[in-house]
Protein backbone atom coordinates (compact mmCIF):
# COMPACT_ATOMS: atom_id res chain seq x y z
CA UNK A 1 0.00 0.00 0.00
CA UNK A 2 1.35 3.46 -0.89
CA UNK A 3 2.19 5.99 1.82
CA UNK A 4 -0.66 8.22 0.66
CA UNK A 5 -3.19 5.38 0.82
CA UNK A 6 -1.87 4.29 4.24
CA UNK A 7 -2.23 7.85 5.56
CA UNK A 8 -5.74 8.08 4.14
CA UNK A 9 -6.67 4.76 5.71
CA UNK A 10 -5.28 5.82 9.10
CA UNK A 11 -7.23 9.07 8.95
CA UNK A 12 -10.38 7.20 7.98
CA UNK A 13 -9.98 4.79 10.90
CA UNK A 14 -9.40 7.70 13.30
CA UNK A 15 -12.46 9.48 11.95
CA UNK A 16 -14.58 6.37 12.34
CA UNK A 17 -13.33 5.87 15.89
CA UNK A 18 -14.11 9.49 16.74
CA UNK A 19 -17.56 9.18 15.17
CA UNK A 20 -18.12 5.98 17.14
CA UNK A 21 -17.25 7.70 20.44
CA UNK A 22 -19.48 10.64 19.55
CA UNK A 23 -22.31 8.27 18.70
CA UNK A 24 -21.87 6.49 22.01
CA UNK A 25 -22.07 9.79 23.92
CA UNK A 26 -25.16 10.84 21.99
CA UNK A 27 -26.89 7.49 22.43
CA UNK A 28 -25.86 6.78 26.02
CA UNK A 29 -28.31 7.73 28.78
CA UNK A 30 -27.61 11.09 30.41
CA UNK A 31 -26.45 11.68 33.93
CA UNK A 32 -29.48 13.54 35.27
CA UNK A 33 -28.40 16.05 37.93
CA UNK A 34 -31.20 17.71 39.88
CA UNK A 35 -30.69 21.36 40.85
CA UNK A 36 -32.88 23.33 43.24
CA UNK A 37 -32.14 27.06 43.04
CA UNK A 38 -34.26 30.19 43.54
CA UNK A 39 -34.13 32.14 40.28
CA UNK A 40 -36.99 34.54 41.05
CA UNK A 41 -37.88 36.46 44.19
CA UNK A 42 -35.91 38.63 46.66
CA UNK A 43 -32.86 36.35 46.77
CA UNK A 44 -32.85 35.31 43.13
CA UNK A 45 -29.20 36.34 42.81
CA UNK A 46 -28.20 33.42 45.03
CA UNK A 47 -29.90 30.94 42.72
CA UNK A 48 -29.13 32.48 39.35
CA UNK A 49 -25.40 32.82 40.04
CA UNK A 50 -25.05 29.26 41.28
CA UNK A 51 -27.18 27.86 38.48
CA UNK A 52 -24.95 29.66 35.96
CA UNK A 53 -21.88 27.88 37.35
CA UNK A 54 -23.59 24.51 37.14
CA UNK A 55 -24.65 25.20 33.56
CA UNK A 56 -21.03 26.17 32.77
CA UNK A 57 -19.96 22.80 34.16
CA UNK A 58 -22.60 20.99 32.12
CA UNK A 59 -21.33 22.75 29.00
CA UNK A 60 -17.68 21.93 29.80
CA UNK A 61 -18.37 18.25 30.35
CA UNK A 62 -20.56 17.85 27.29
CA UNK A 63 -18.12 19.71 25.04
CA UNK A 64 -15.63 16.92 25.74
CA UNK A 65 -16.22 13.21 26.01
CA UNK A 66 -18.78 13.45 28.77
CA UNK A 67 -18.29 11.35 31.88
CA UNK A 68 -17.91 7.63 31.19
CA UNK A 69 -19.29 8.34 27.74
CA UNK A 70 -22.45 9.97 29.07
CA UNK A 71 -23.56 13.58 28.90
CA UNK A 72 -24.55 15.58 31.97
CA UNK A 73 -28.09 16.98 31.98
CA UNK A 74 -28.91 19.70 34.53
CA UNK A 75 -32.56 19.49 35.61
CA UNK A 76 -33.36 22.78 37.33
CA UNK A 77 -36.36 23.59 39.51
CA UNK A 78 -37.02 27.12 40.83
CA UNK A 79 -38.10 26.92 44.48
CA UNK A 80 -38.39 30.73 44.85
CA UNK A 81 -36.69 30.26 48.26
CA UNK A 82 -39.98 28.83 49.53
CA UNK A 83 -39.80 25.68 51.71
CA UNK A 84 -43.02 24.17 50.34
CA UNK A 85 -41.96 24.78 46.75
CA UNK A 86 -38.51 23.40 47.52
CA UNK A 87 -40.06 20.15 48.75
CA UNK A 88 -42.17 19.98 45.61
CA UNK A 89 -39.05 20.56 43.50
CA UNK A 90 -37.25 17.75 45.27
CA UNK A 91 -40.13 15.32 44.73
CA UNK A 92 -40.38 16.23 41.05
CA UNK A 93 -36.64 15.86 40.47
CA UNK A 94 -36.48 12.54 42.32
CA UNK A 95 -39.38 11.31 40.19
CA UNK A 96 -37.32 12.16 37.10
CA UNK A 97 -34.60 9.80 38.32
CA UNK A 98 -31.82 12.28 39.08
CA UNK A 99 -28.65 10.54 40.23
CA UNK A 100 -27.57 13.46 42.47
CA UNK A 101 -29.39 16.44 43.94
CA UNK A 102 -27.59 19.82 44.15
CA UNK A 103 -29.41 22.25 46.42
CA UNK A 104 -28.41 25.88 45.86
CA UNK A 105 -31.25 27.40 47.89
CA UNK A 106 -31.24 28.93 51.38
CA UNK A 107 -31.65 27.54 54.87
CA UNK A 108 -35.41 26.98 55.25
CA UNK A 109 -35.99 25.46 51.80
CA UNK A 110 -32.91 23.23 52.08
CA UNK A 111 -34.08 21.91 55.43
CA UNK A 112 -37.48 21.18 53.90
CA UNK A 113 -35.88 18.90 51.30
CA UNK A 114 -33.57 16.96 53.60
CA UNK A 115 -36.18 14.44 54.84
CA UNK A 116 -36.94 13.55 51.20
CA UNK A 117 -33.41 12.18 50.67
CA UNK A 118 -33.16 10.20 53.90
CA UNK A 119 -32.84 7.07 51.75
CA UNK A 120 -30.86 8.75 48.98
CA UNK A 121 -29.83 9.97 46.53
CA UNK A 122 -26.94 12.02 47.89
CA UNK A 123 -27.69 15.74 48.12
CA UNK A 124 -24.94 18.36 47.99
CA UNK A 125 -25.41 21.92 49.22
CA UNK A 126 -22.99 24.82 49.78
CA UNK A 127 -25.12 26.56 52.43
CA UNK A 128 -23.02 27.29 55.56
CA UNK A 129 -26.21 27.11 57.60
CA UNK A 130 -26.74 23.39 56.99
CA UNK A 131 -24.93 20.99 59.32
CA UNK A 132 -25.89 17.53 58.03
CA UNK A 133 -25.81 14.53 60.32
CA UNK A 134 -22.89 12.25 59.48
CA UNK A 135 -25.37 9.38 59.15
CA UNK A 136 -27.28 11.21 56.40
CA UNK A 137 -26.89 11.39 52.63
CA UNK A 138 -26.55 15.19 52.76
CA UNK A 139 -23.13 16.81 52.33
CA UNK A 140 -22.35 20.50 52.83
CA UNK A 141 -19.46 21.56 50.58
CA UNK A 142 -18.43 24.85 52.26
CA UNK A 143 -17.52 26.01 55.79
CA UNK A 144 -20.22 26.26 58.44
CA UNK A 145 -21.67 29.57 59.60
CA UNK A 146 -19.76 29.13 62.85
CA UNK A 147 -16.57 29.02 60.76
CA UNK A 148 -17.55 32.27 59.03
CA UNK A 149 -18.23 33.98 62.35
CA UNK A 150 -14.94 32.62 63.70
CA UNK A 151 -13.18 34.36 60.80
CA UNK A 152 -14.84 37.65 61.81
CA UNK A 153 -13.75 37.08 65.42
CA UNK A 154 -10.18 36.27 64.36
CA UNK A 155 -10.02 39.43 62.24
CA UNK A 156 -11.41 41.52 65.12
CA UNK A 157 -8.96 40.13 67.67
CA UNK A 158 -6.02 40.57 65.31
CA UNK A 159 -6.96 44.24 65.11
CA UNK A 160 -7.58 44.81 68.80
CA UNK A 161 -11.37 45.06 68.33
CA UNK A 162 -13.43 43.93 71.33
CA UNK A 163 -16.82 45.37 70.34
CA UNK A 164 -18.92 44.50 67.30
CA UNK A 165 -22.34 45.70 66.21
CA UNK A 166 -24.39 43.02 64.43
CA UNK A 167 -27.56 43.05 62.33
CA UNK A 168 -29.36 39.78 61.55
CA UNK A 169 -32.56 38.86 59.76
CA UNK A 170 -35.52 37.25 61.51
CA UNK A 171 -35.67 34.27 59.12
CA UNK A 172 -34.09 30.81 59.48
CA UNK A 173 -30.74 32.01 58.12
CA UNK A 174 -30.77 34.87 60.62
CA UNK A 175 -31.44 32.45 63.48
CA UNK A 176 -28.35 30.46 62.49
CA UNK A 177 -26.25 33.64 62.40
CA UNK A 178 -27.45 34.67 65.86
CA UNK A 179 -26.67 31.23 67.28
CA UNK A 180 -23.21 31.28 65.70
CA UNK A 181 -22.44 34.70 67.15
CA UNK A 182 -23.51 33.52 70.61
CA UNK A 183 -21.26 30.47 70.26
CA UNK A 184 -18.18 32.34 69.04
CA UNK A 185 -17.94 35.98 70.11
CA UNK A 186 -18.14 35.63 73.93
CA UNK A 187 -15.50 32.87 73.93
CA UNK A 188 -13.20 35.20 72.00
CA UNK A 189 -13.71 38.02 74.50
CA UNK A 190 -15.74 40.07 72.03
CA UNK A 191 -18.80 42.03 73.16
CA UNK A 192 -21.50 42.31 70.53
CA UNK A 193 -24.76 44.18 70.34
CA UNK A 194 -27.45 42.59 68.17
CA UNK A 195 -30.41 43.99 66.28
CA UNK A 196 -32.91 41.92 64.30
CA UNK A 197 -34.74 43.04 61.19
CA UNK A 198 -37.46 41.54 59.02
CA UNK A 199 -36.52 40.51 55.48
CA UNK A 200 -39.31 42.69 54.10
CA UNK A 201 -38.10 45.83 55.87
CA UNK A 202 -37.14 48.77 53.66
CA UNK A 203 -35.22 50.72 56.28
CA UNK A 204 -32.52 49.58 58.71
CA UNK A 205 -31.52 52.89 60.29
CA UNK A 206 -33.19 52.08 63.63
CA UNK A 207 -31.36 48.79 63.96
CA UNK A 208 -28.02 50.24 62.89
CA UNK A 209 -28.38 53.18 65.27
CA UNK A 210 -28.89 50.71 68.10
CA UNK A 211 -25.73 48.67 67.42
CA UNK A 212 -23.27 51.27 66.05
CA UNK A 213 -23.03 53.62 69.03
CA UNK A 214 -20.54 53.64 71.88
CA UNK A 215 -17.46 53.72 69.65
CA UNK A 216 -18.14 50.35 68.07
CA UNK A 217 -15.27 50.00 65.54
CA UNK A 218 -16.73 47.19 63.39
CA UNK A 219 -20.18 46.32 62.07
CA UNK A 220 -21.28 42.87 60.87
CA UNK A 221 -24.37 42.16 58.77
CA UNK A 222 -25.42 38.54 58.22
CA UNK A 223 -28.05 39.51 55.67
CA UNK A 224 -28.20 38.16 52.13
CA UNK A 225 -30.09 39.38 49.08
CA UNK A 226 -32.31 42.46 49.20
CA UNK A 227 -32.07 42.74 52.99
CA UNK A 228 -28.33 43.34 52.73
CA UNK A 229 -28.97 46.26 50.37
CA UNK A 230 -31.34 47.75 52.96
CA UNK A 231 -28.62 47.55 55.61
CA UNK A 232 -26.06 49.26 53.37
CA UNK A 233 -28.49 52.05 52.50
CA UNK A 234 -29.23 52.55 56.19
CA UNK A 235 -25.49 52.66 56.87
CA UNK A 236 -25.12 55.42 54.25
CA UNK A 237 -28.13 57.37 55.54
CA UNK A 238 -26.66 57.44 59.03
CA UNK A 239 -23.27 58.56 57.74
CA UNK A 240 -21.47 55.69 59.46
CA UNK A 241 -17.76 55.30 58.78
CA UNK A 242 -16.58 52.12 60.53
CA UNK A 243 -15.89 49.09 58.31
CA UNK A 244 -18.97 47.06 57.45
CA UNK A 245 -18.57 43.27 57.10
CA UNK A 246 -21.23 41.67 54.91
CA UNK A 247 -22.20 38.03 54.46
CA UNK A 248 -20.41 35.70 52.02
CA UNK A 249 -23.44 35.64 49.70
CA UNK A 250 -22.95 39.35 48.98
CA UNK A 251 -19.43 39.00 47.61
CA UNK A 252 -20.60 39.60 44.05
CA UNK A 253 -20.73 42.20 41.30
CA UNK A 254 -24.56 42.21 41.24
CA UNK A 255 -24.59 43.18 44.92
CA UNK A 256 -22.01 45.92 44.34
CA UNK A 257 -24.13 47.23 41.46
CA UNK A 258 -27.13 47.52 43.79
CA UNK A 259 -25.26 49.52 46.42
CA UNK A 260 -22.92 51.48 44.13
CA UNK A 261 -24.41 54.85 45.11
CA UNK A 262 -24.24 53.97 48.81
CA UNK A 263 -20.94 52.09 48.85
CA UNK A 264 -19.42 52.24 52.35
CA UNK A 265 -16.01 53.81 52.74
CA UNK A 266 -14.78 50.34 53.66
CA UNK A 267 -16.80 47.29 52.65
CA UNK A 268 -15.55 43.96 53.98
CA UNK A 269 -16.97 40.46 53.72
CA UNK A 270 -16.60 36.86 54.81
CA UNK A 271 -15.45 34.74 51.88
CA UNK A 272 -13.69 31.61 50.80
CA UNK A 273 -10.05 32.28 49.97
CA UNK A 274 -10.65 31.43 46.32
CA UNK A 275 -12.36 34.81 45.92
CA UNK A 276 -8.91 36.37 46.33
CA UNK A 277 -6.68 33.71 44.68
CA UNK A 278 -3.51 35.31 46.01
CA UNK A 279 -4.55 33.91 49.41
CA UNK A 280 -4.40 30.33 48.11
CA UNK A 281 -1.13 28.51 48.80
CA UNK A 282 -1.90 25.44 46.68
CA UNK A 283 -0.88 25.84 43.01
CA UNK A 284 -3.55 23.40 41.82
CA UNK A 285 -6.29 25.38 43.57
CA UNK A 286 -5.05 28.66 42.06
CA UNK A 287 -4.98 27.01 38.64
CA UNK A 288 -8.56 25.77 39.03
CA UNK A 289 -9.75 29.24 40.03
CA UNK A 290 -7.88 30.87 37.13
CA UNK A 291 -9.28 28.46 34.56
CA UNK A 292 -12.83 28.69 35.83
CA UNK A 293 -12.94 32.47 36.15
CA UNK A 294 -11.46 33.05 32.69
CA UNK A 295 -13.65 30.45 30.98
CA UNK A 296 -16.79 31.56 32.82
CA UNK A 297 -16.20 35.22 31.96
CA UNK A 298 -15.71 34.40 28.28
CA UNK A 299 -18.85 32.24 28.22
CA UNK A 300 -20.96 34.87 30.00
CA UNK A 301 -19.80 37.77 27.84
CA UNK A 302 -17.65 39.52 30.43
CA UNK A 303 -19.64 38.65 33.57
CA UNK A 304 -17.11 37.98 36.34
CA UNK A 305 -17.30 34.94 38.57
CA UNK A 306 -17.89 35.65 42.25
CA UNK A 307 -18.31 33.94 45.61
CA UNK A 308 -21.66 32.39 44.70
CA UNK A 309 -20.22 31.02 41.47
CA UNK A 310 -17.35 29.43 43.39
CA UNK A 311 -19.75 27.84 45.88
CA UNK A 312 -21.55 26.14 43.01
CA UNK A 313 -18.26 25.15 41.38
CA UNK A 314 -17.46 23.20 44.53
CA UNK A 315 -20.70 21.26 44.12
CA UNK A 316 -19.98 20.67 40.43
CA UNK A 317 -16.48 19.38 41.10
CA UNK A 318 -17.81 17.05 43.79
CA UNK A 319 -20.51 15.79 41.43
CA UNK A 320 -18.00 15.18 38.65
CA UNK A 321 -15.70 13.32 41.02
CA UNK A 322 -18.60 11.09 42.08
CA UNK A 323 -19.73 10.36 38.53
CA UNK A 324 -16.15 9.62 37.47
CA UNK A 325 -15.05 7.43 40.34
CA UNK A 326 -18.08 5.70 41.83
CA UNK A 327 -19.03 2.59 39.87
CA UNK A 328 -22.76 3.17 40.42
CA UNK A 329 -23.49 6.81 41.36
CA UNK A 330 -27.14 5.89 41.94
CA UNK A 331 -25.99 3.79 44.91
CA UNK A 332 -26.27 6.32 47.74
CA UNK A 333 -24.26 4.20 50.17
CA UNK A 334 -21.38 3.88 47.69
CA UNK A 335 -21.40 7.64 47.05
CA UNK A 336 -21.53 8.37 50.79
CA UNK A 337 -18.52 6.12 51.43
CA UNK A 338 -16.62 7.71 48.55
CA UNK A 339 -17.19 11.25 49.79
CA UNK A 340 -16.30 10.33 53.37
CA UNK A 341 -12.94 8.90 52.31
CA UNK A 342 -11.82 10.93 49.28
CA UNK A 343 -10.74 14.61 49.19
CA UNK A 344 -12.41 16.52 46.35
CA UNK A 345 -10.09 18.77 44.38
CA UNK A 346 -11.73 22.06 43.51
CA UNK A 347 -10.94 25.77 43.89
CA UNK A 348 -10.28 24.73 47.49
CA UNK A 349 -10.06 21.12 48.62
CA UNK A 350 -13.29 19.70 50.04
CA UNK A 351 -12.80 17.07 52.75
CA UNK A 352 -15.55 15.05 54.41
CA UNK A 353 -15.20 12.21 56.88
CA UNK A 354 -17.41 9.52 58.46
CA UNK A 355 -17.74 11.93 61.41
CA UNK A 356 -18.43 15.17 59.49
CA UNK A 357 -20.37 16.01 56.34
CA UNK A 358 -19.12 19.62 56.34
CA UNK A 359 -16.40 19.89 53.71
CA UNK A 360 -14.45 23.01 54.76
CA UNK A 361 -13.53 24.82 57.98
CA UNK A 362 -12.48 28.20 59.36
CA UNK A 363 -9.04 27.83 57.79
CA UNK A 364 -10.67 28.05 54.36
CA UNK A 365 -12.25 31.45 55.16
CA UNK A 366 -10.79 34.93 54.79
CA UNK A 367 -12.00 38.45 55.50
CA UNK A 368 -11.83 40.28 52.19
CA UNK A 369 -12.27 43.93 51.24
CA UNK A 370 -13.74 45.54 48.13
CA UNK A 371 -10.99 47.70 46.75
CA UNK A 372 -9.98 48.68 43.23
CA UNK A 373 -13.06 47.05 41.70
CA UNK A 374 -12.21 43.64 43.17
CA UNK A 375 -12.20 41.70 46.41
CA UNK A 376 -8.83 41.24 48.08
CA UNK A 377 -7.39 40.60 51.54
CA UNK A 378 -8.81 43.06 54.05
CA UNK A 379 -6.61 45.79 55.46
CA UNK A 380 -6.45 46.34 59.25
CA UNK A 381 -9.50 47.93 60.88
CA UNK A 382 -7.76 51.23 61.61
Amino acid sequence: MSTTRMTFAACAIAALASASVSAQIVNAPEWKIGVIAPTTGPIATIGTRQLASLQWWEREVNAGKGIKGRKVAIKHCNDEANPEKAATCARDLLAQGVVLLLNASVTGPIRATMPLVKNGPVMLTPSPNILPEASSYVFQTSPSDVDLVQAVADYARANGVSKIGMVAATDASGEVGVASAAAVFPKQGIQYSLARIDLRATDATTQLSRVSGGEVPLLYSTYTGGGAVTVVKGYANLGLTQPLVVSYANISDPFIALIRNDLPKRLLGTALKGVAPELLTDAGERERVAYFTKSYEQWRGGERADMLNLLALGMADAAESILTNVADPSNADAVKKYLETTPIKSFQTIRFSPQSHVGMNAGDVAIVEYRGNRWTKADPVR
